[in-house]
């Protein structure tokens, strides 16, 4: 455990030095500002402007980021796996959690950190507020569960490619096409861009809780999915 807990702290090191992972944190936080002031002086829907920042600022940008520094978390560090295995300093299985535990406190954290209080203010600010505090509360746990997802798969496509460039692009066009594709198809509880589509209704508190518990049920389960599969050919592979 003492392996696990010190990869887990330099990989956190890491990460928050990351000039990809800082920039991030900046183009989320300037436009979330920007729209808490034109909330408050223009007559915009508070859910409308909740979902709009989703959808064009939060959901692309972290899509993007997630999915580089996702899927680059094994693929990226093919030497310093195999000196830290082969030396038995580490386990396979101590390596792969450290990259998991590692990558979903910092995405999530950044998350919360950005996300709670943007509603927060936009809800106490806004002058047309058709929020509810539940349907707020449920959008921002909807879409934390996609970063979940989005975290894991990444993760795991980073155990199947040895490319890390490859793995990247995975992610990225997997999440999109699956997205898109099956929303066409009428899953919408599948889909991550029908999710982000539903969430004025949600923030409204229009969303059937059916249908936000099924969103929540399915990714968790895929997340879970990517996670054990990840960690799974992970501990089989050849370094």
């Amino acid at each position: 455990m003492e392996a696990y807990f010190t990869l887990v702290r330099r990989d956190l090191e890491q990460l928050i030095s990351s000039w990809l992972l800082r920039g991030w944190v900046v183009l989320l936080a300037a436009p979330a500002a920007f729209l808490v002031v034109v909330a408050a002086r223009e007559d915009e829907l508070a859910s409308e402007t909740l979902a709009a920042y989703v959808a064009a600022v939060l959901a692309p940008l972290s899509w993007i980021v997630i999915s580089v520094l996702a899927g680059t978390a094994v693929s990226g560090e093919a030497s310093t796996i195999a000196d830290s295995v082969l030396s038995k300093s580490v386990t396979r299985s101590e390596y792969i959690w450290a990259k998991i535990t590692s990558r979903l406190v910092v995405f999530m954290t950044i998350y919360f950190s950005v996300v709670i209080p943007f509603a927060y203010l936009i809800d106490r600010y806004a002058i047309s507020n058709d929020t509810t505090m539940s349907g707020v509360m449920s959008g921002v746990v909807l879409v934390g569960v996609l970063f979940v997802f989005l975290t894991s798969f990444g993760i795991a496509l980073s155990t199947v490619f040895r490319n890390s460039q490859f793995a990247v692009v995975a992610a990225l066009l997997t999440v999109a096409v699956s997205g898109a594709v099956l929303q066409f198809l009428g899953l919408k509880w599948m889909s991550t861009t029908a999710v982000i589509g539903g969430l004025p209704e949600t923030f409204r508190g229009d969303t059937p809780f059916a249908d936000q518990l099924r969103v929540l049920v399915v990714f968790a389960a895929l997340s879970l999915a990517a996670i054990v599969s990840g960690v799974w050919v992970f501990e089989r592979r050849d370094l």
